[in-house]
């Protein structure tokens, strides 16, 4: 059996990849990007961008973005909601500081000035709450590709990348951890195209990146983190052992902390009911969630769960932290509050809400600070809920910030507004590759 490199399967991908199509398709692209960051983003007028001018160019940058499949053209799966890219872009127009700060990253020409920059960014207190900041660097990567596609790789997450760089054994993995988060962004996007390019690898930043997420390419580098997209009746019967780690930081600190998890189950009580459905809550947090919310009809908060389901189920419902209940008869949403114990807990206790009751219908999140968002993401796709009877708890669990919660709490016409509003800013545990 021939010797397998990381080269291998190159000429196979070459021959199905149109150089020309795919160029005039991102010259296109990323002059929408351009034109509307120049004209939009940083444009001189105080109204704010409408959510169909957002959509459009959220459609070139994130592969989940509204209205995309999965022959899309677009830069990757940012595991950013739709709500939250409109909120950032209208943010990043509405303060001059935030949006010159970005621009600046944009524009540089010199390596280390444009890591300067992203540390620089990093810093600023008000980019840490609109997704600018993630230590993954999934925002800024995105928007580098958008702006300039062909010299910036559209792998945007650092843990690929340092992946991909242990793959190719390239001396730079030595220095990757102890830089900082500007220098790793930049220096990794050189490093790793020239590794890759020294394999035999050939072709602009797009078409490397594209050519990296080629299916047996990704098995090279990434074969370990695959999951079955079916479920078989070979698999069905499988028994799994998990084993949770120690997590220090888990461990509930001080008060503050708890505080912040309950206002944000009354948040989510407040939107259920403004929306119209009746809430449940955990016998254990009534006290304290009535300190930030309590209902206009106490008939909303319901005292015993009008569900027949055997006791098993029932038990197992009645402890999720935030239940959206329907006609008083069946369950909308649940959510699972986390904020300083495990997120591994809330998605156990979904986990078991499945297996007790297989065909189920409900739409469940985890809600939690936003830099637990990539915690949620490798929990959720351990080997144990991906091999579930009735399909993957990836797909049928997502993760909605607290930021976004309180932005959904503030809504103008929340008591006309829909509860489909949540899937614009929920985002699901997809790996953000190609």
């Amino acid at each position: 059996m021939p010797e397998v490199n990381f080269s291998t399967f190159f000429p196979e991908f070459d021959g199905l990849y149109d150089d020309q199509e795919m160029e005039k398709i991102w010259v296109d692209q990323s002059a929408q990007f351009r034109e509307f960051w120049s004209k939009r983003v940083l444009g001189s007028d105080s109204g704010i961008i409408s959510d169909d001018d957002c959509d459009k160019i959220i459609k070139i940058i994130d592969r989940s973005g509204k209205g995309n499949n999965k022959d899309t053209e677009a830069i990757a799966k940012a595991m950013v909601a739709q709500g939250s890219w409109r909120r950032l872009f209208n943010e990043l127009h509405r303060n001059r500081k935030l949006g010159i700060a970005v621009n600046k990253i944009l524009i540089e020409q010199d390596p280390k000035a444009k890591a300067q920059y992203i540390d620089e960014l990093y810093g600023m207190e008000e980019a840490q709450r609109i997704y600018l900041t993630g230590k993954s660097g999934n925002t800024i990567s995105v928007f580098l590709a958008a702006y300039d596609p062909f010299s910036n790789l559209s792998i945007i997450s650092l843990k690929d990348r340092k992946l991909l760089l242990e793959c190719l054994k390239s001396p730079y993995v030595e220095n990757f951890d102890s830089q900082t988060i500007g220098a790793k962004i930049i220096q990794s996007n050189a490093s790793l195209n020239n590794a890759i390019k020294a394999t035999g690898v050939t072709g602009n930043a797009r078409k490397i990146s594209r050519y990296c997420y080629f299916a047996p390419v990704k098995e090279l580098w990434r074969g370990e983190f695959s999951a079955p997209q079916e479920v078989s009746p070979s698999n069905q019967s499988k028994e799994f052992i998990v084993t949770v780690a120690s997590d220090d930081a888990d461990e509930r600190s001080d008060d503050g902390e708890v505080r912040e998890s309950i206002k944000i189950q009354g948040l989510l009580a407040k939107i259920g009911e403004e929306m119209g459905f009746d809430i449940w809550l955990p016998n254990p947090d009534r006290v304290r969630v009535s300190k930030v919310w309590q209902p206009k009809d106490p008939r909303t908060l319901l005292t015993t769960l009008p569900l027949s389901y055997d006791k098993a189920t029932q038990s197992t419902i009645s402890l999720i932290d935030v239940i959206w209940i329907k006609n008083k008869r069946s369950i909308a949403r649940a959510f699972e509050v986390e904020h300083t114990t495990s997120i591994y807990s809330g998605i156990l206790r979904m986990a078991d809400l499945v297996a007790l009751q297989p065909d189920i219908k409900i739409k469940m999140h985890i809600v939690a600070p936003l830099d637990r968002q990539e915690k949620f993401s490798t929990e959720i796709r351990r080997p144990v809920f991906s091999y579930m009877t009735n399909g993957r708890l990836s797909d049928m669990c997502t993760f909605i910030s607290y930021d976004d919660v309180k932005h959904i709490a503030e809504l103008e016409y929340l008591s006309h507004t829909r509860d489909g509003i949540l899937e614009s800013f929920e985002v699901s545990a997809e790996r953000s590759d190609e």
